[in-house]
């Protein structure tokens, strides 16, 4: 019962001390991430239209569509999958706890824990 009451009590003082998670794919480290992953899509879109497919790897698009591979704030790369006739572009953030979000053309952007 002791064992309890100690548990209740440090989650208690986590959630006042810390407060509620924010959800998955909300706030500056998802926003930021996104707004650099909707330019690496749109960059993507262009070499599409102009080659007919999307490229194996974000380094091909290198330095003719892209100046270089891009990297987020906090030091981790974008992460890219062709899938036949579609993509999946991911990258991952802590919020405080890790974090992983996907783009799908036919999805857009999902967020989720690890």
């Amino acid at each position: 019962m002791k064992l309890v009451l100690f548990l209740a009590a440090v989650a208690a003082g986590a959630w006042f001390y810390f407060g509620p998670l924010p959800t998955p794919g909300q706030g500056p480290n998802a926003a930021a991430g996104m707004r650099a992953g909707n330019a690496i899509v749109q960059t993507m879109e262009g070499y599409r239209s102009a080659r007919g497919v999307y490229p194996m790897s974000l380094e091909e698009m290198v330095p003719e569509y892209l100046g270089g591979l891009p990297r987020l704030s906090n030091g981790s790369s974008f992460e890219y999958q062709r899938l036949g006739a579609t993509f999946k572009l991911t990258f991952n953030y802590t919020n405080p706890l890790p974090v992983h979000c996907s783009y799908e053309p036919a999805t857009k952007w999902e967020c989720s824990w690890f």
